[in-house]
């Protein structure tokens, strides 16, 4: 989440003057939290229509950040032309405004069987647990930790805090209501490992890229990659399982749990077996992004700066 919202414009003066900056955190706070007050009041399958033409009319004038999805795509998928691009584009930035929107509702997940069916595709997390469950932006990740709740899934969610104070602790409140800890990404590997040991799953969002990470091959380019679930699988001995989370219609899901990952070569160093489970992982991603192009939340670089998409003709 960008550090600003309604303050945006006055960010150079913001860093500069923390008075100011104090201020523009505390106006972004009162929107973001009158704007999900609205989307709680609203019926859910409302409130996530709503948040998708809020999504697809503001993505696109996003400047920078639209052009950064544009070239996501257009890396990922090199055959598409400007014109489905742009309308690919346009179907990801809804797809952003449907979870917002949907967000003051994850309760609502954990509770309403309608509103999420959970299936086990290779691995059923509640005869598996602890273990670690890895999945992409895909869809609305965030209700696999209401599917984890419905399982009766005690788990440690890793997640990056905002930069804004207030919104990092309506963020932390909100996800109390399903038994989940959120575990911020900075510095996370002991308090992940604590979790592990007192019980409780790991759940991680792991296709962004991670500076420091490992090289991983997704979309046949070359992307760094945290290979820190595939780590704590090794050292705990427990499983690495993919989720995946496909939307039916509206605000209903389908999270399906798949077979656990393990090193293609056992004999191999550790970190050689975390690079081959990372890599796995992201095949897996690659699969699903494939088929659903549209429910794939891209809104970081994902690749380095010299990985360019094809030249894209003026629309």
């Amino acid at each position: 989440m960008a550090e600003f919202i309604i303050g945006a414009p006055l960010k150079g003066p913001a860093r500069r003057y923390p008075w100011l900056r104090r201020l523009l955190w505390r106006i972004d706070f009162i929107f973001v939290w009158l704007l999900l007050k609205v989307f709680r009041l609203l019926p859910l399958d409302l409130a996530s229509r709503l948040g998708a033409g809020l999504g697809g009319w503001i993505g696109p004038r996003l400047g920078r950040k639209h052009r950064l999805v544009l070239d996501n795509l257009a890396i990922a998928f090199p055959t598409l032309g400007p014109g489905s691009l742009e309308h690919l584009a346009r179907d990801c930035w809804r797809q952003g405004g449907r979870i917002l929107a949907e967000y003051p509702h994850l309760d609502r997940f954990a509770r309403e069987a309608q509103r999420l069916n959970i299936a086990v595709a290779g691995a059923n997390p509640v005869d598996l647990q602890p273990c670690v469950i890895a999945c992409a932006h895909l869809s609305s990740w965030e209700v696999v930790g209401s599917a984890l709740t419905r399982l009766g899934i005690p788990n440690a969610t890793l997640y990056s805090p905002p930069t804004n104070p207030y919104l990092d602790r309506m963020l932390l409140s909100s996800r109390a209501v399903l038994n989940c800890e959120l575990v911020p990404r900075d510095n996370s590997a002991r308090a992940l490992l604590r979790a592990l040991r007192g019980g409780r799953s790991v759940g991680v969002v792991v296709d962004r890229r991670v500076d420091d990470g490992e090289d991983v091959t997704f979309f046949g380019h070359p992307k760094a990659s945290s290979t820190l679930p595939a780590k704590l699988a090794l050292k705990q001995g427990c499983a690495l399982v993919p989720a995946r989370v496909r939307r039916l219609r509206d605000a209903r899901y389908a999270v399906s749990f798949h077979a656990p990952i393990v090193p293609r070569n056992p004999e191999a160093s550790e970190r050689e077996q975390a690079r081959d489970m990372t890599q796995q992982l992201h095949d897996h991603f690659a699969a699903w992004i494939r088929e659903e192009p549209a429910d794939w939340l891209c809104t970081k670089r994902l690749w380095p700066r010299e990985t360019r998409p094809a030249p894209r003709a003026a629309p």
